[in-house]
């Protein structure tokens, strides 16, 4: 067996950030929940989980309750016709009921929601689904991140989120290629893989030189490294994965 750690972001960790930077609220950058109905099979609707969630993650900053619980109501719907447990469902919506205005215990349930969808996901082999909600989560982050940013002068927190998905992108490549049996899956892949061209493009400069460090009686190697990226590169990156959005949600 294969035991492989994938280290692809949160979109509660990108929207942690979009917070810090105190930029104004979009909604017409989401996914419309009016889109739901036209995701019929079961990988257009793990995607979507994916998509929403990531979108929730972004309303929870701005306190919009009222489409935070739109954008609930909808991955309930969706996990509900993937077979996810619906004891689950109903706990959670008790408690985003009771919590809807609380902004801590609404990314307590966000967050508890995709993680126990996951382990069920893993634990009865279906980590195809589950691997496909993370791309979906992925997409729509690095989607809200490159459209919300001014690509004449961007800002450099974003540019800077924006070049670490290089490592990112590379990831999920090999996360899905673990399920190439997936029809939907096999479609991805080759946009996938020409967004991950254009991110092989930002350079990863050592600023240091490598330093040895003895911590709890371990020795780690630390060295400081710089990835850059041009406003060109950043601007196709924003354009090739819109291209990857559109054909994910506008169906």
């Amino acid at each position: 067996m294969k035991n492989l750690f994938y280290n692809v972001p949160s979109p509660i960790q990108v929207t942690e950030l979009m917070k810090k930077m105190d930029l104004p609220y979009q909604p017409d950058l989401m996914n419309s929940v009016k889109n739901a109905d036209n995701y019929l099979t079961q990988a257009d609707m793990a995607i979507n989980i994916g998509i929403y969630g990531a979108d929730l993650s972004y309303i929870r900053i701005y306190n919009q309750f009222q489409d935070a619980a739109r954008y609930l109501a909808v991955i309930k719907k969706f996990t509900r016709e993937l077979g996810i447990p619906e004891e689950q469902e109903k706990i959670t919506a008790q408690r985003v009921e009771a919590n809807i205005e609380n902004q801590d215990s609404l990314l307590n349930i966000i967050s508890e929601t995709f993680t126990k969808s996951d382990s069920y996901l893993k634990e009865n082999q279906r980590g195809g689904t589950a691997a496909l909600i993370v791309f979906g989560g992925w997409i729509e982050t690095l989607y809200l991140a490159t459209n919300i940013m001014d690509l004449d002068n961007p800002q450099k927190e974003l540019v800077s989120l924006i070049a670490e998905q290089k490592h990112s992108v590379k990831n999920l490549i090999g996360l899905l290629s673990q399920y190439r049996n997936d029809a939907k899956i096999n479609e991805i892949l080759p946009d996938l893989k020409k967004l991950d061209a254009k991110f092989r493009e930002i350079e990863q400069v050592k600023r240091t030189p490598s330093s040895l460090k003895s911590k709890n009686g371990k020795t780690i190697i630390q060295n400081k490294v710089t990835l850059t990226a041009s406003n060109e590169t950043i601007k196709e990156i924003h354009e090739i994965n819109n291209g990857i959005r559109a054909k994910l949600t506008e169906l």
